[in-house]
């Protein structure tokens, strides 16, 4: 019967592996143990591996300080002075996570070298990007002189390739594989993903006469990237991508809540969006027309309120009536 201890870092990666040999195996950070972990955290002898008579592993804690915890984090786990181990249950000696297995448990099946292959699905996302991206330029284009479509087009999908290789060398450095064609497909589909939800947006605020869809378009495309940045990471680099959703999540959060607070802080309102500037179709309103007598007396009531307001702000100024 063999047991193995095994030092495992937090994305489960295993770090060492010491199998047993005799009749216990000490763990510590001094260098004449079996396991030596090099951790502040961990005591000089923290902890000892034995077996019962019953062939049962059990883990003793040498009389250390932080001792032996095992639970999800240290406000989550429970102290052990003795921990009869079980499953492939991370154990926390210190800073450490260790894991005690027996030679007979299974193993999890081996994962196939052939890689799905992810290179056309990424070049047909650029290439739908850059279509739609012309679109887009012959759609704006009222001038007598055409547009450059290459200069233009070529240096958008430059900035992508740029974009996908900044994660792809981010995920050379640390993970040992780059992706990038992974990263140009996250981000081409990022961007029809950011297109379409502003067509959406836009489509509603007009068929709708809302101002809503307007107001919240920018704060949606702050959570696309934010959602973008979260795939490339979670690719580039999954070993800390427990650390670095979070970090993602509050720049998105400060993000959103910066501008709004400013905004709200030089006009008292939460955006600049007041009228609708979105043309489209006529055939394509749903809203209930508005005649021109309610039209214009719903401006004789806004210059009311206007005026009302003028007067508190600026009681010195006097009104153009009063002028006249």
């Amino acid at each position: 019967m063999t047991w193995v201890v095994e030092h495992v870092h937090r994305n489960g990666v295993v770090l060492a592996r010491v199998a047993m040999s005799g009749t216990e195996l000490r763990i510590g950070r001094a260098l004449d143990n079996d396991l030596v972990l090099d951790d502040p955290h961990c005591a000089a002898h923290h902890a000892v591996l034995r077996i019962d008579a019953d062939g049962r592993a059990r883990l003793h804690d040498l009389s250390t300080f932080n001792g032996i915890r095992v639970g999800t984090g240290l406000g989550k786990s429970k102290r052990h002075d003795v921990y009869a181990v079980h499953g492939d249950a991370k154990i926390q000696l210190g800073a450490s996570s260790i894991r005690v297995r027996h030679g007979d448990w299974a193993l999890a099946p081996e994962i196939p070298l052939s890689a799905q292959v992810v290179w056309p699905f990424a070049l047909l996302a650029m290439s739908v990007v850059l279509a739609h991206a012309g679109w887009e330029i012959w759609l704006k284009d009222v001038h007598e002189r055409s547009p450059t479509y290459l200069s233009m087009l070529s240096g958008m999908a430059a900035g992508l390739t740029m974009w996908s290789a900044m994660y792809a060398l981010l995920g050379r450095v640390l993970g040992g594989a780059d992706r990038f064609f992974t990263h140009v497909l996250i981000v081409s589909c990022a961007y029809l993903g950011a297109a379409l939800l502003h067509n959406t947006l836009e489509l509603l605020a007009f068929t709708a006469y809302w101002l809503w869809p307007l107001r919240i378009a920018n704060y949606a495309t702050v959570v696309v990237v934010a959602l973008t940045v979260r795939a490339h990471l979670r690719v580039a680099d999954p070993g800390h991508w427990a650390v670095l959703r979070w970090g993602v999540a509050l720049v998105c959060a400060l993000a959103i809540a910066v501008p709004l607070g400013q905004t709200w802080i030089s006009s008292k309102r939460l955006t600049h969006i007041q009228v609708m500037n979105v043309v489209e179709h006529p055939a394509l309103r749903l809203a209930s027309p508005v005649s021109i007598p309610g039209f214009m007396g719903s401006i004789a009531q806004l210059k009311v309120r206007a005026d009302k307001q003028r007067s508190v702000d600026s009681p010195d100024v006097p009104d153009d009536d009063e002028e006249d």
